[in-house]
């Protein structure tokens, strides 16, 4: 069988375990405004928030895969469709917690890292892009 065809998958050397990588991109609508923030951005203004999520595992299922696309687009869809086409700072935690990109990218994080609890994959980092140039990001320390 094709190495990486197994659930260990190719890369296994003794020293360091290999980890595979899934990412996926999807976007939501929405405006927001900075609170305690001087400039432009404390006024209600609006974003196509594009989301990319990295989900990794140290082995793969059965079929060869860290999981299928379409279950992995499924579940973070869900969880970006909570805040489409509304005002974050309407909407929890955003309605306490300045809806900054790095907040964003944190509070999906989270979201993603609770509905992954207890199977073999992690939410390795998260990425939200505000525009097609600005981007922030969340990602655990290493002793997370």
């Amino acid at each position: 069988m094709h190495p990486s065809r197994t659930r260990e998958g190719p890369g296994k050397t003794g020293k360091k375990s290999a980890v595979f990588e899934l990412g996926l991109r999807v976007h939501f609508d929405a405006a927001h405004f900075l609170r305690g923030y001087r400039g432009k951005c404390a006024a209600l203004h609006g974003h196509r928030w594009d989301v990319e999520a990295i989900l990794s595992a140290e082995s793969l299922d059965e079929s060869g895969m860290v999981c299928d696309f379409s279950k992995y687009k499924k579940v973070l869809q869900k969880i970006v469709d909570a805040f489409d086409h509304g005002c974050l700072n309407e909407i929890e935690p955003f309605d306490r917690l300045n809806p900054t990109a790095e907040n964003i990218a944190g509070i999906l994080f989270e979201r993603l890292n609770k509905a992954f609890h207890g199977k073999r994959l992690r939410i390795k980092k998260v990425r939200v892009w505000e525009s097609p140039d600005a981007w922030a990001g969340y990602a655990p320390g290493d002793d997370d």
